[in-house]
């Protein structure tokens, strides 16, 4: 069969070969971490199979919806095919999509923001600072499988792999690692500020991918010798979390008034219209609903932590 748009195709299969790569490059630590008879560590493999069952059923079902969304507004007739797939992919941006849909809306936002803020400003710093601690190689690709499958599934896999590696003494990261996070976290969390203000503008992607590049840049420095005490490493690892907690406690509560605000005044029926509005918009859409999984599954695997 003759394929149109070959390299569309191409596009969309390099992404999960670039999802197995990535697996594969982990795969002497995941291998290390399931030859451990650890019952903490089966959990966290079990919330990762659990994380990749939810938020990807809901992915796919997000395909099979810009396909068909796509034929209905082209008025495209022919059937299913590999040809058909690569006129819908030249003519759709799924990642674009995907992400202009979960960030405008002030209730899609409230879902869809917990995600972006817990990685900026939390599970970065955890990823430089116990990888740091532990010397545990590349985690930079924990960060990108997280990116390209899901963060819950991602920090599940990394929680498992830490209970497999002990911390090593006296190794803590250094002054530059810490700042580095700390000019990042700050940085990533800008972007999330901006982001529902520019959902609907040409700016959305550039700051969608200053947010991601935020996210890796730290990475690259968790092989640097620690010039600080231990004592002073985790004061200073205190409070980047405490900072970080408060930026999302503030972003949280004021995208719950914002939320609040779309609803009719306060009345006997608020408490069935929040949990309504919030339920239809958790299932309103394929793709929020892949993300707010996201987020479900994040909180379980924080709690099990």
């Amino acid at each position: 069969m003759d394929v149109e748009y070959p390299f569309t195709l191409a596009i969309l299969a390099s992404y999960f070969v670039l999802i197995f790569a990535l697996l594969w490059r982990v795969r002497d630590q995941l291998a290390t971490t399931l030859s451990e008879s650890n019952p903490g560590i089966l959990l966290f493999i079990l919330l990762s199979c659990v994380s990749l069952l939810s938020t990807w059923t809901y992915m796919f079902k997000f395909f099979a919806h810009s396909y068909r969304e796509w034929k209905l507004i082209t008025g495209f007739e022919l059937p299913l095919s590999l040809n058909s797939m690569s006129y819908w992919l030249k003519d759709v941006s799924l990642f674009d999509s995907a992400w202009r849909q979960v960030c405008v809306g002030a209730w899609q936002w409230l879902w869809s923001h917990q995600i972006c803020t817990l990685t900026v400003s939390v599970w970065t710093p955890i990823l430089a600072i116990e990888g740091t601690r532990r010397r545990i190689p590349y985690i930079w690709a924990y960060m990108l499988i997280g990116q390209v499958v899901a963060i819950s599934f991602a920090s599940s896999l990394f929680f498992a792999v830490l209970l497999a590696y002990a911390p090593i003494r006296n190794k803590e990261p250094s002054s530059r690692l810490l700042k580095t996070l700390t000019l990042t976290s700050v940085g990533g969390i800008l972007t999330v500020v901006l982001s529902p203000f520019v959902a609907d503008t040409d700016a959305f992607m550039v700051n969608l991918l200053i947010m991601h590049i935020l996210l890796i840049f730290p990475l690259v420095y968790v092989e640097s010798s620690s010039t600080l005490s231990t004592k002073s490493a985790s004061l200073y690892a205190i409070i980047l979390y405490s900072l970080a907690a408060g930026a999302n406690l503030s972003i949280y509560a004021n995208q719950w008034f914002q939320c609040l605000d779309t609803l009719a005044p306060f009345g006997q029926h608020t408490w069935y219209q929040i949990y309504h509005t919030a339920l239809t918009t958790f299932f309103g859409h394929p793709a929020q609903s892949s993300v707010s999984s996201d987020i479900v599954c994040m909180q379980f695997i924080s709690v099990a932590w």
